[in-house]
């Protein structure tokens, strides 16, 4: 979550994108943030289903609908508000955010996690991600459409710009479906060693990933028809590093095997006793995620977004703390409060009551 503060601290620092110095850099390190979030999305299902017991699965299955369904249709225009009416900057009201992607991949997750075999869940995601680009390369609709916004909800960004920012279905679907696999084998990693274990293969996974990325990069950096990629705009997405909207190889490669890296090392933390503070902090802003992800974009999108920091060097580190412990000490009282289990639509419990009666009958 750290690494979605820093992104978007980052796009605040000056009026435009950047082309160049430390606020594009700070950019391109938050890019870790996405697919880390939406790994971390699927392995938390997995998780969850994988710990339930057999006489609460349903029950868990609903909390885990009710939940997105609230993420779909709250969430969203919560996010609309605040990260487009309230900014102090225009920005479109056509946006697809990555809690809209989190949601409809927790509502498929439930359909496929319990149905279907690791392999089989990793098989579907590089269908779906090879399907995505496949369209995304060969389809370009015009206008605004319904096919245009249903291609750039699906698959990816087109020339008709109907949407105006938003994360495609299918290849980030592909991301979260490798999530769940993460999840499944943690959740069966029942003591402290294979946990361990666990952790010690996805960082080797994680680091060999970062390192296949660099030297593909490094490849077509200097090969001989580099220019000619350049000329061809759909290749030119899928072999960019920083390409992530549709996600392109190298980019999960390397950004999503830095995110599980970052996943390893704080399991290894966690089961070897060690930075015992540190992991306690961090853990409110995990046990309360959706809340912190929507407070945060009221900070950073509609307070520190007002705040003159453009050219102010010396202020970007002092403004990022200040925020973040904002966000962590509401966080903090969201916690005591028990807040997450405002985050309903009352599915769940309409599902139960509705069994309940059915039993009784």
């Amino acid at each position: 979550m750290l690494l979605v503060f820093l992104a978007h601290f980052s796009q605040e620092l000056i009026i435009g994108p950047p082309a160049s110095g430390i606020p594009l850099l700070l950019q391109q390190i938050g890019m870790v943030a996405s697919p880390t979030f939406v790994l971390v999305s699927g392995l938390t299902l997995a998780f969850v289903l994988g710990r339930a017991r057999p006489a609460m699965m349903r029950q868990a299955q609903l909390r885990i609908f009710d939940r997105a369904l609230f993420i779909l249709i709250v969430v969203h225009l919560v996010l609309t508000v605040s990260d487009v009416l309230l900014a102090p900057y225009q920005r479109g009201i056509r946006q697809f955010f990555i809690t809209d992607l989190v949601a409809l991949n927790l509502m498929v997750g439930l359909i496929l996690v319990p149905r279907f075999s690791p392999g089989a869940r990793v098989a579907i995601g590089a269908l779906l991600y090879s399907t995505g680009w496949i369209t995304h390369a060969l389809l370009h609709p015009v206008g605004i459409g319904f096919v245009a916004v249903a291609e750039e909800i699906l698959t990816g960004p087109t020339v008709s710009h109907a949407l105006d920012y938003g994360f495609p279905v299918f290849e980030w679907g592909g991301v979260f479906l490798v999530g769940t696999v993460l999840g499944e084998t943690l959740a069966a990693a029942r003591t402290a060693d294979a946990r361990r274990r666990w952790a010690t293969r996805l960082l080797w996974v994680g680091a060999s990933a970062v390192v296949i990325a660099v030297s593909l990069k490094a490849i077509v950096l200097t090969s001989p028809i580099r220019a000619e990629i350049a000329t061809y705009p759909v290749l030119r997405e899928f072999l960019s590093i920083f390409g992530k909207a549709p996600p392109s190889p190298i980019y999960l490669m390397f950004f999503g095997g830095l995110g599980t890296c970052i996943i390893a090392g704080a399991t290894l933390l966690s089961v070897n006793g060690l930075a015992v503070r540190v992991n306690e902090w961090v853990s409110v802003l995990g046990r309360n995620s959706l809340f912190v992800f929507v407070l945060q974009s009221a900070v950073f999108r509609d307070l520190v977004a007002r705040v003159p920091l453009e050219g102010r060097v010396w202020a970007w580190p002092l403004a990022f703390v200040m925020a973040t412990l904002v966000i962590w000490s509401g966080a903090r009282v969201w916690d005591r409060v028990g807040g997450n289990r405002w985050f309903t639509l009352g599915v769940a419990q309409l599902g139960t009551a509705g069994s309940l009666q059915v039993r009784r009958s």
